[in-house]
């Protein structure tokens, strides 16, 4: 009995169950679930056609220029006449896409290609139209039931019932390539048949590139295939409704493809002057009130060409040209610490004592000073090619740890450090990882990376030079048979420099940009006093509105077993308006030298014209050194204070 009651339970409930199951199925054909459609779909049978008047399609669209009556429509289909580019393939019935939305869904893909060029390929873009993306019901079908509506332009309509399903992609051309441009509100679809582009690379300054999507392209269905070509033929088109072509063109000449139909020249530069009175304690030998005048100047010029691919190439030049008393590239002798003497850093060759002199801070304690009043020379002389891969020179350049390093902003032509000019004589702060100069060597910097993808901007370099020799203003380091008598320096050779920086710019305004920077050196002389070269540098500056605030740190080993030297500074700029206000600090010690020194300066500027600036201000230095006091080394310490006034001209 147990046994028959579960039988008969079991039986009863799916009786229960098959017919709970019919009549959600009999319901589900009128209910709005995704998951009840049954019925036919528009691409499995032809649209019925009105008696009197056109129908409303379930998309909700109304042809325009409805008439109260129109003729009857007849029982045949009408076959679409061929294309003058190629007979024309009716699409018959497609295939129903996935159904994912309450009303029947576009085709998931349109897609189009570009022809295949040497010059450029197109990107794709997952965009979806507004017009799509705002429509819904059932696509039109590609078979009429009496002839098809004539309209020589035909858009899917911008507001119509219903919902859409996602996912439909699109293929554009690259907006990137050509710069940056707005991509159209309401895209044209092309089939891969009437794919179209412009020939050529666009460059600024050349002629302007064509908006391809603005174009038209033929009347379309809402799935977005093509009517049969009608009218008359487009401005720049060599065949109906094939999309906008570029007149057809000969052969490119050798000197078109390098680019020498498109030469420019480059020139820029500056002139900067100033005056000042200057305040030497009594322990300076030239103590007291002194005049002191300046005189800074520089000219760069290159010479390039653009091939129709994108490469730039060329050749540069600079001219540096300086008058200043005090200065022989930063450093110079400090102090007073003759080779020999317990306490003072110094090498015996050959019976020789020499004071060993730094190679990054370029200090030396004994000897004749090589300080000289004018100095000039060819800074830069390089073969460059710039392309989107980055930038590679060859020849006379500053390497990659000097291009990636930073130093506390200034609005004048003097600062805590890094200073161009100096108006005291003694100036010590250096935070610019300029290993080896402008010497000969070859130098990569890549673009910047990766920003506008994860929101921080990278950027990096490398360089490698053969020797650090070159003299200039800034920068002079020279073999040691040029040295001043009795000083020595290291030999360096095979130096590789890296660089790199990050940079981030806030919603708010705020802009973060850190820099790191490595060098490293050979040394071949061999003797025990000297070492290779390692140097690196850190920074960080921040801008927010009218403000600038940074500051910057550097280490080396100077190329020496015992002689290290540190620098750091900071700075801060605030310009409103044409006036312009800055202050800024920096501390460096050599113990090379016995250096320690502390610099600080504060001015403001005004900018009368664009490229016009006038500034006053007051530098002041204060450092201890070593001397030698009846073969004892004791410090000493020195210190001078000027007010100046100066001007810059920038072309």
């Amino acid at each position: 009995m147990g046994e028959f009651r579960q039988t008969a339970l079991v039986f009863v409930s799916t009786l229960a169950l098959s017919g709970l199951g019919l009549t959600l199925v009999a319901q589900a054909q009128n209910s709005p679930s995704p998951f009840s459609k049954k019925g036919t779909q528009a691409w499995e049978k032809g649209a019925a056609a009105p008696a009197s008047a056109p129908a409303t399609s379930q998309s909700g669209y109304s042809y325009p220029n409805v008439a109260t009556t129109q003729p009857q429509y007849q029982s045949r289909s009408t076959q679409q006449p061929a294309a003058e580019s190629g007979a024309y393939q009716p699409s018959g019935n497609l295939a129903a896409p996935a159904a994912s939305a309450p009303t029947k869904a576009y085709p998931s893909t349109y897609n189009y290609s570009l022809p295949s060029t040497n010059e450029s390929a197109p990107i794709s873009y997952p965009v979806q139209p507004a017009s799509v993306a705002a429509s819904g019901g059932t696509p039109y079908p590609s078979t009429y039931k009496g002839p098809a509506p004539v309209q020589t332009q035909h858009a899917a309509p911008s507001q119509a019932s219903g919902t859409y399903s996602p996912g439909a992609s699109y293929d554009y051309p690259s907006y990137q390539r050509h710069g940056a441009q707005a991509a159209p509100s309401q895209p044209a679809l092309r089939p891969a048949s009437q794919a179209s582009h412009a020939s050529g690379a666009y460059y600024p300054g050349r002629a302007t590139q064509p908006h391809m999507m603005s174009q038209t392209y033929g009347a379309q269905t809402a799935q977005g295939q093509p009517y049969p070509p009608q009218g008359q033929p487009y401005p720049n088109q060599s065949r109906p409704n094939q999309g906008p072509m570029i007149q057809p063109r000969g052969p490119r000449t050798f000197a078109q493809k390098m680019g020498l139909d498109n030469v420019a020249f480059l020139y820029e530069g500056y002139v900067r002057s100033g005056a000042a009175a200057t305040y030497h304690d009594p322990n300076d030998l030239d103590h007291g009130w002194r005049e002191d005048f300046i005189l800074d100047g520089s000219l760069r010029a290159e010479v390039s060409a653009i091939t129709p691919g994108g490469l730039e190439y060329g050749i540069a030049g600079k001219v540096r040209g300086q008058y200043d008393q005090y200065r022989r590239g930063f450093g110079g002798l400090v102090g007073d610490c003759p080779a020999g003497v317990a306490g003072c850093n110094s090498v015996n060759v050959g019976g020789t004592d020499y004071v060993l002199r730094g190679h990054t801070s370029r200090f030396y304690a004994s000897g004749v000073d090589d300080a000289k009043d004018f100095e000039a020379q060819l800074e830069g002389a390089h073969l460059f090619l710039r392309s989107g891969y980055g930038d590679v020179t060859l020849g006379r350049d500053d390497g990659a740890a000097y291009l990636f390093s930073l130093g506390a902003p200034t609005l004048l032509n003097v600062g805590a450090s890094n200073n161009s000019v100096d108006y005291t004589g003694l100036d010590a702060v250096k935070t610019l990882n300029d290993a080896s100069g402008f010497s000969e060597k070859i130098t990569y910097t890549s673009p910047r990376l990766l920003g506008d993808n994860v929101g921080v901007g990278i950027q990096f370099g490398a360089s490698y030079a053969l020797d650090a020799e070159a003299c200039g203003v800034d920068y002079c380091v020279r073999g040691n048979n040029d040295e001043p008598a009795g000083v020595l320096g290291a030999d360096l050779e095979d130096i590789a420099e890296f660089g790199i920086a990050l940079d981030r710019k806030f919603a708010n305004g705020l802009s973060v940009e850190a820099t790191g920077t490595y060098a490293r050196g050979s040394e071949q002389s061999g003797l025990a006093v000297f070492d290779d070269l390692e140097s690196y540098g850190l920074a960080l500056e921040l801008g927010y509105g009218d403000f600038i605030l940074g500051g910057s740190y550097l280490a080396s080993n100077n190329a020496l077993a015992n002689g290290d030297y540190k620098a750091m500074d900071i700075g801060l700029t605030w310009q409103p308006s044409r006036l312009g206000f800055t202050v800024g600090y920096g501390h460096a010690e050599d113990d090379n030298v016995g250096l320690t020194s502390d610099q600080a300066v504060v001015g403001v500027s005004y900018d009368w014209r664009e490229n016009v600036r006038f500034s006053t201000g007051l530098q002041y230095v204060n450092r201890d050194v070593n001397v030698n006091n009846l073969g004892l080394v004791s410090g000493q310490n020195e210190d001078a204070t000027s007010v100046f006034v100066e001007g810059r001209f920038t072309f």
